[in-house]
């Protein structure tokens, strides 16, 4: 299996779980869901457009829609999380590729294409946990959760280093700062994104040379894990506990899955 039929393999299997009929002929939309398909909003709509381009499902937009948003003369919004998706296999194939998926998830063949797709899933999975809980500190505080885009790139350079919960905790620390100069007062609100982004990477960089023993934060329960980090972390890398507790490598990657196979 390729890298890309086996990430949309990973994607699909996911949103059936969360998100299909009982008769697996579409899929629910996104607002109605009852557990998150990824970690964040933009992920999961990521995770359906994907789909949608390999011709896996489809927009099942009613004309009732389409008129509201032809007609439309205020502010209303109208956005990809109240569409649902049509599956486009028949439920006989819509079954049979989901044992498939079942079947790779059992037994996956750890290849050096495999190995290089699973470890850019983990690198991108892990960014979005991070991102979404930035996103729930910020707003949990009061500020707001956008600014969050000002430190992705601080967070991403931060999960070279450091596991998902120690990134959370160098967030932590950055919310700290980011408090204490507000109210320190003399900085422009506008600036304040400024301000908790380059915290978090000035945290991460004195922490990496400086060689700080960081234990990590424990997941708050506010925010559930989501399905596609469910599957990836039990099912088919085996990393389970450890998926948000060591940093995203190769070596950690082939370390878990090796020891799946030995023990079993």
């Amino acid at each position: 299996m390729n890298p890309t039929d086996l990430t949309a393999s990973l994607f699909f299997s996911a949103a059936v779980r969360v998100g299909a009929d009982i008769a697996l002929t579409r899929l629910l939309p996104l607002d109605a869901l009852n557990k998150p398909l990824a970690p964040h909003g933009n992920y999961s709509q990521r995770v359906l457009l994907s789909l949608h381009a390999l011709g896996i499902i489809e927009p099942e937009v009613s004309q009732s829609h389409a008129e509201d948003w032809l007609l439309a003369r205020d502010w209303m919004r109208h956005g990809f999380d109240s569409i649902a998706w049509r599956i486009r296999w028949t439920p006989r194939d819509c079954r049979r590729q989901h044992e498939e998926v079942k079947e790779l998830l059992r037994d996956i063949e750890f290849s050096e294409d495999t190995s290089q797709a699973l470890l850019a899933l983990w690198e991108d999975l892990a960014l979005a946990e991070v991102t979404q809980y930035a996103r729930w500190t910020l707003a949990k505080s009061g500020y707001n959760p956008e600014w969050t885009d000002q430190a992705v790139d601080a967070l991403r350079r931060a999960l070279e280093d450091f596991s998902v919960g120690q990134v959370m905790y160098l967030i932590y620390l950055a919310m700290r700062t980011l408090a204490m100069t507000h109210q320190q007062g003399g900085m422009d609100a506008t600036r304040l994104s400024l301000v908790f982004a380059d915290a978090v990477g000035n945290y991460a960089r004195r922490a990496q040379v400086e060689g700080w023993a960081i234990r990590g934060m424990t997941r708050p329960a506010g925010l559930p894990m989501s399905t596609l980090a469910l599957i990836f972390a039990h099912e088919v890398t085996r990393l389970d506990d450890e998926y948000l507790t060591v940093r995203p490598s190769a070596e950690a990657l082939a370390n878990a899955m090796t020891r799946h196979r030995t023990l079993h």
